[in-house]
C-alpha cells in the first residue's frame, strides 16, 4: 500500500493550519480513504477538533516533538511517528507549526506540503520568506521534492478582488489551491462538525480545496509513473512545479472557484484532453498577461500568477 503523506505547516499561528488539517483529514476519510492525523503541535488543536467532533473514522494521534532538545531528535521522532502511521493507513496528515529547530530534511518525507496563508501583506511576506529559506527542498535535484501547495485561508469575499498579491513574489514554483473563505459558520463548527458539511460559501470553498488536494495527489502519482517509464533527462522538480508556469493556463471554468484553481485545469485536461491541447496550442506565443487576463480569475490571484509566471 502506497501511503500519501501530507504536511500542513507554516511558521505563523492564526492562519487556519489546524482547521485545514482536521477538516482535510475528515474530507479524505469521507472520500473512502483510511486516514491518520498526526498532531505535532503542543496545543493539539487539530487532534482535539477530531476527537470532540462526530467520529467519522479518522485515527488521531497527538505527539509533541522534543523541540527543546535540538539536534536531530525532533526530526527523528517525527519520522518515526510518520512511518509507523504510514504502515497502516492510506493517507497521513501531519499538523506542524514549523520552527528553526526542525531540520528542513523532514519535508522530503512527505508527498505534499500545504502552506496555509492569509492574504495580508505581512502574512504573505512571512510565507514568501519561509518558502525562500526552504527553496533548496522544493528545488532539490538529489531527492524527490514534495509538491508545494499554497492555500489562501480565512479569505473575506471582498478580498477576492484585492491586488495584494501583486506586491509579493514567491521564490519557488507552486500549485495554488482555491481559497478557504472566512465565515462565522466555520467558527461555530469548531469541535462540533466539519467545514465540508456547511451549506454555504465557506463549505463550498472547503470542498473545492479538498478536491484540489485529491487532484494534486493524482498529478503526483501520474508524474511518478512518468519518471518510472521514461529516461531521466532532467531531475528538476518542475514536472509538477510548471503547473504555475508559462503555458499551463486555465480556461472555460464553470464556477468561480474552479476558475482560479490551477488544479482545476488538470481535471479539465483529463476530461477533454484534445480540446484542451488545442486551446493550449492556440495560445502559444500569446503575451502572458493576455493569457492570464482571459482566465477571468479574481484580481489578487491574477497578480500572483503573473508574478510566478515572470520568474
Amino acid at each position: 500500500m502506497s501511503t500519501f503523506k501530507i504536511l500542513v505547516t507554516s511558521q505563523k499561528g492564526g492562519v487556519g493550519k489546524s482547521t485545514v488539517s482536521a477538516n482535510l483529514a475528515a474530507f479524505m476519510r469521507r472520500q473512502g480513504q483510511t486516514v491518520t492525523l498526526i498532531d505535532f503541535d503542543t496545543h493539539g488543536s487539530s487532534s482535539t477538533w477530531l476527537t470532540r467532533a462526530p467520529n467519522i473514522g479518522v485515527v488521531v494521534q497527538h505527539h509533541i516533538l522534543p523541540l527543546d532538545q535540538g539536534g536531530n531528535r525532533p526530526i527523528l521522532d517525527a519520522r518515526l511517528h510518520l512511518r509507523r502511521a504510514a504502515s497502516s493507513t492510506q493517507v497521513v496528515i501531519c499538523d506542524l507549526t514549523w520552527t528553526d529547530s526542525i531540520a528542513g530534511e523532514l519535508m522530503f518525507e512527505y508527498d505534499l506540503v500545504i502552506v496555509p496563508t492569509s492574504v495580508s501583506e505581512i502574512e504573505l511576506a512571512a510565507t514568501a520568506g519561509f518558502l525562500s529559506r526552504h527553496r533548496w527542498v522544493f528545488d532539490s535535484a538529489i531527492h524527490t521534492p514534495p509538491t508545494l501547495l499554497v492555500c489562501p485561508t480565512r479569505v473575506q469575499p471582498e478580498q477576492l478582488q484585492s491586488d495584494i498579491f501583486s506586491k509579493q513574489r514567491f521564490p519557488v514554483s507552486f500549485m495554488l489551491a482555491p481559497p478557504v473563505l472566512e465565515a462565522q459558520s466555520a467558527r461555530e463548527m469548531f469541535e462540533r462538525g466539519y467545514l465540508m458539511d456547511l451549506q454555504d460559501a465557506c463549505g463550498n470553498s472547503f470542498n473545492e480545496f479538498g478536491q484540489s488536494v485529491c487532484a494534486a495527489r493524482e498529478m503526483r502519482k501520474s508524474a511518478q509513473g512518468m519518471r518510472q517509464t521514461t529516461p531521466t533527462r532532467n531531475k528538476s522538480p518542475d514536472m509538477l512545479g510548471t503547473v504555475m508556469n508559462r503555458q499551463n493556463v486555465l480556461a472555460n471554468a464553470t464556477t468561480l472557484s474552479s476558475q482560479y484553481s490551477i488544479l482545476g485545469r488538470h481535471r479539465m485536461h483529463k476530461i477533454r484532453p484534445e480540446e484542451m491541447a488545442n486551446k493550449s496550442a492556440a495560445h502559444v506565443g500569446a503575451p502572458q498577461n493576455t493569457q492570464i487576463a482571459s482566465m477571468g480569475i479574481p484580481q489578487f490571484l491574477k497578480r500572483m500568477s503573473m508574478g510566478v509566471l515572470s520568474k
